[in-house]
């Protein structure tokens, strides 16, 4: 067909068809930080959700809902059990065939998690969901896509060798999705303890899990012998699986040895963490002109410096832009972001001297970015967001994630509805249209649409003192939201700090926390 078509089947991030070959692997026992315990879990922090059974091929919808339960466990919430039939049937095709190419009994992906969340369509809780039944031929046009209470706004993507981020990120966001490579050839009679050697040749299949802590001292003669090799040195992380309590002894929790060849490898890509949220109401709106997420990267053109733009129809009452998320691999690159207008056709302008710098930053790290804005009063209903990436001080390219089809052995796995008008190129001092880009350069009229969102939120809702969080009430939700930002977890608009300065001194310390508490306790 055509050689882009052979390039996306061979690079597609499909989680349970073996895509991405792997190289030898290593023990991850590198970057060590003394200051990290020698042993941790969220289980005992009381950051984890009960352990449920799989359905189906569904662990990649299980493990990412139970990272997600960790997450918003970690960060105060109270919450019920997620719909993971929500998500199921989220991730199939639409009535008009777009969408993820799948049956609700097929194996899942590794994109798809991060685009139901971050589209702020998902988790819903199950009391929530409604009655889905996965077995009445329904399609994704039939669920509600209005019942998130949290939307992700950040994600970074973790590597293999850096034991160090991984246990740290474990600590501070309550879980990690990852996957890894299963046999019942490589685990202890008991169940209970996991090792493939990097050279075992027989036959595995891709399980993801959610790994919530680790011991360095656990035992290597805890794990079985595989072709005559053993781990080398102590050492596991311990994950919550999908097989039920009833799975082992430990209540179907499972120790992985440090050096298992693809717990965290990139054979399995992404493994992540979500590092930011905005809990959902009336005021905010996510604008997108996609809901899938990056299914691929665009690094199509080589340069280290490119600016790629989303052009949107704002709402009137949706008119300050308060944060931009987008998605890039070029971790370690500065970059931009811009409120680029509209020309007299409806096409952004591309005069430089015409766009207002909207914020500064450095991606720290691959994933979803969230940029937060100092809330940005929009001068018209239309307009571009643009997204400058410099990634002259780092090994990558400038790449952006979008939204692109993806196949696999000539088989569609994901087909995008994209359209021109949506997103654009900017590259000395020319604009392009994503979807002429495509035509023009891969003979590719179904392109894609390039992740960039922002949130929009309204001005016309009047003060609460107390209301943190701007959801419209005050409660203990608010003392953690001031909590968060004073601990520099989160950062908040100037409304909300206008809202959180409870006791009206003009500041923002633990004396508003103290304040607020006594308030609610009707001291």
């Amino acid at each position: 067909m055509k050689g882009s078509f052979i390039k996306k089947a061979t690079c597609s991030a499909i989680l349970f068809a073996i895509i991405v070959s792997a190289g030898g692997i290593g023990a991850a026992a590198a970057n060590e930080d003394n200051s990290l315990p020698s042993a941790y879990s969220s289980l005992d922090s009381g950051y984890v959700s009960s352990v449920k059974v799989q359905d189906y091929n569904s662990c990649w919808a299980f493990a990412s809902l139970a990272t997600y339960e960790s997450f918003l466990l970690k960060n105060g919430r109270e919450i019920e059990d997620m719909s993971t039939d929500h998500l199921n049937l989220w991730a199939t095709p639409h009535s008009d065939g777009t969408g993820w190419i799948r049956k609700v009994s097929s194996d899942g992906y590794a994109t798809i998690a991060p685009g139901y969340f971050t589209s702020w369509q998902g988790g819903v809780y199950k009391s929530e969901a409604g009655d889905i039944s996965l077995y009445n031929n329904l399609t994704s046009d039939d669920i509600d896509t209005t019942l998130a209470r949290y939307g992700i706004t950040s994600i970074k993507y973790l590597k293999k060798d850096n034991t160090t981020e991984i246990k740290r990120a474990i600590m501070e966001n309550g879980g990690v999705f990852s996957s890894y490579a299963h046999t019942v050839s490589c685990i202890s009679d008991d169940k209970i303890s996991y090792f493939m050697p990097a050279g075992y040749t027989g036959g595995y299949s891709g399980h993801s899990i959610e790994v919530i802590g680790w011991d360095d001292n656990y035992s290597k003669d805890l794990f079985k012998e595989i072709n005559g090799v053993k781990p080398q040195n102590d050492g596991a992380w311990l994950i919550k699986s999908s097989w039920g309590n009833s799975y082992n002894s430990i209540g179907g929790f499972i120790w992985i040895s440090y050096e298992d060849a693809y717990l965290f490898a990139d054979k399995y890509k992404w493994s992540y963490i979500f590092t930011g949220y905005e809990q959902i109401d009336d005021r905010k709106k996510l604008m997108q002109n996609e809901i899938y997420g990056a299914t691929y990267e665009f690094k199509y053109i080589d340069s280290k410096t490119l600016t790629y733009l989303n052009r949107f129809t704002f709402e009137d009452d949706y008119d300050i832009i308060d944060k931009v998320i987008f998605e890039t691999t070029a971790g370690g690159a500065n970059y931009s972001i811009y409120y680029v207008p509209d020309n007299a056709d409806n096409t952004p302008d591309a005069d430089t001297a015409h766009w207002a710098k909207l914020y500064d930053g450095k991606t720290n790290y691959s994933g979803y970015i969230c940029a937060d804005i100092e809330d940005f009063k929009l001068p018209a209903s239309t307009g571009s967001i643009a997204v400058s990436i410099d990634a002259s001080e780092t090994d990558s390219m400038a790449s952006l994630g979008v939204g692109e089809w993806l196949t696999s052995n000539n088989d569609f796995k994901f087909k995008n509805s994209s359209r021109k008008g949506e997103s654009y190129i900017y590259s000395g001092g020319t604009m392009t249209d994503l979807m002429d880009w495509y035509h023009d350069n891969n003979n590719d009229d179904m392109g894609g649409t390039f992740v960039i969102k922002a949130v929009a939120i309204s001005d016309n809702t009047p003060a609460l003192i107390g209301d943190a969080n701007l959801d419209g009430v005050v409660n203990i939700n608010d003392v953690t939201e001031i909590q968060r930002y004073l601990a520099e977890y989160i950062t908040l608009s100037k409304k909300s700090k206008a809202n959180a300065d409870f006791n009206h001194d003009g500041t923002i310390t633990i004396e508003d926390c103290t304040s607020m508490q006594h308030f609610l306790a009707e001291y």
